[in-house]
């Protein structure tokens, strides 16, 4: 008897042992997986499962809050900017891969008045814009040098302290993202949407400008049922967002990632929000981070990512 309750107990510690391998670290089927996106295009995007149960959802306001959750395995996806992807690929060497693009191209050079029409308009002018030593001051000094444009570029920190300044009148030209486009227009009419940038970075590369990605976390990659899920899901809710848009546009007020659902509403269509994946996904990114490399080598951590920074579904 003693034989076969020493034999039994082994059996149930081998059990346990290769239960436990067979798991991924930092992730259980019974919690909801916990994501970390942006207030504004993505997290509008993520909506749905913002709602859902099976995810917990938190909503920043800056990369920098997100940042520190990836390097710590506090998350097991985070929505970011495609540059920061790859510095973070760089400096964690590895630790993340780019599950999707989630959003193209949302800068737009807004205009009190309406004397230009294209970026060769604003040789000589002054552009007050945000995002400095980001992806908007790397976007706009390359549109601008490859269409030989000629303008002073004012960096101001906050992208609410620009639109502010837009809105009130006090600056002529200004780069600004998506949803502040629609909060500035919504409260002066004689603002202009001038230019789409990525338009014009379309024009120049021949791919849509790939601002915004989500990047899967640490071992999370390897559990192929959970990111199978979490692709059905967020293709759906992308899918909701653009295609249903007067109910996304409720559900992003009540949520509380923008004030109004109308501004949401009016926002939507310039907010590019996708869900592009595998072989599209990497060709347009690796487009992207190669005029990065070339024209600022630290936006990118340094190095181009190799083909283990992508996620093939």
């Amino acid at each position: 008897m003693k034989k076969i309750m020493i034999f039994v107990l082994a059996v149930v510690l081998v059990l346990g042992v290769l239960s436990a391998c067979s798991g991924d670290a930092g992730f259980s089927a019974d919690e909801p997986l916990s994501v970390a996106t942006l207030a504004g295009p993505t997290g509008m995007g993520m909506i749905e499962l913002i709602k859902s149960d099976e995810y917990d959802v938190q909503v920043l306001t800056s990369p920098d809050q997100i940042t520190p959750k990836i390097i710590n395995g506090e998350v097991s996806v985070a929505a970011i900017p495609s540059n920061l992807a790859s510095v973070l690929y760089n400096k964690m060497e590895g630790g993340v891969k780019v599950l999707s693009v989630n959003t193209m191209g949302v800068l737009y050079i807004l205009e009190k008045g309406d004397s230009i029409g294209c970026i060769g308009d604003l040789d000589g002018k002054t552009i007050y814009a945000t995002g400095q030593g980001a992806t908007p001051e790397y976007v706009l000094n390359e549109v601008l040098a490859q269409n030989n444009v000629n303008a002073t570029v004012e960096f101001m920190g906050a992208h609410a302290d620009l639109a502010n300044a837009v809105a009130a009148g006090e600056i002529e030209y200004a780069l600004l993202p998506e949803p502040f486009v629609s909060v500035v227009t919504a409260k002066n009419p004689d603002i202009n949407v001038r230019v789409n940038v990525n338009e014009a970075w379309k024009q120049m590369t021949g791919t849509d400008l790939p601002m915004g990605v989500t990047v899967l976390v640490g071992d999370i990659a390897d559990n192929e049922a959970a990111v199978s899920k979490l692709i059905e899901d967020y293709s759906a809710s992308v899918n909701y967002v653009n295609n249903e848009t007067d109910e996304a546009a409720a559900d992003i007020e009540e949520s509380g990632i923008l004030s109004s659902a109308a501004v949401a509403k009016n926002a939507v269509p310039r907010c590019a929000i996708s869900f592009v994946t595998g072989q599209d996904a990497k060709a347009m990114l690796t487009e992207y981070l190669s005029i990065m490399f070339e024209s600022a080598p630290k936006s990118i951590g340094g190095a181009l990512p190799d083909d283990e920074f992508y996620y093939m579904p």
